[in-house]
């Protein structure tokens, strides 16, 4: 019952999300309104989210429930790495200090495995490091690592 009240929340938000951006200007492609961007991200927001309704409704009630208790190891570890990083950030360069964190964040929830969850990381890291400095222009602090991305890619 609470999956299904949960998707309805979830459906009426995007409904008013939608209906709040419908009322802006959409302008062109060429010059984008202010309501071009909460268009888009409404239209995709109501259309996952009725997608996850009509799932919700469909499936069949589980027999067992699960039993609530919180993983606190998995929890503290968490937040001690959110923590961290800041730290982190400071003493190594953005590849090293993300990877550090995103790994230790994957181990400690069991994601995949410890080889698939360095894999996972290190895509994660590089794609993140591309985009917010090629992309969007962001200055972070640089080590060898960095520097050899930015020699590859002009």
């Amino acid at each position: 019952m609470k999956q299904k009240l949960t998707a309805v929340g979830w459906f009426c938000f995007s409904i008013l999300y939608l209906s709040g951006g419908w009322a802006l200007n959409m302008g062109t492609m060429r010059k984008p309104g202010p309501g071009l961007l909460p268009r888009i991200v409404g239209i995709g927001l109501l259309i996952l989210t009725g997608i996850h309704l009509w799932q919700t409704f469909r499936k069949q009630p589980d027999s067992h429930q699960s039993s609530g208790l919180l993983n606190l190891k998995a929890v503290f570890g968490l937040v001690a790495a959110v923590l961290a990083y800041p730290v982190l950030l400071y003493y190594l360069n953005f590849i090293m200090a993300t990877f550090a964190v995103v790994y230790f964040m994957l181990l400690l929830l069991i994601f995949k495995g410890p080889v698939w969850d360095f894999v996972i990381a290190l895509a994660m890291v590089v794609f993140s490091f591309l985009i917010f400095t090629m992309v969007l222009g962001v200055s972070l602090r640089n080590g060898p690592i960095e520097e050899f991305f930015f020699r590859l890619l002009g």
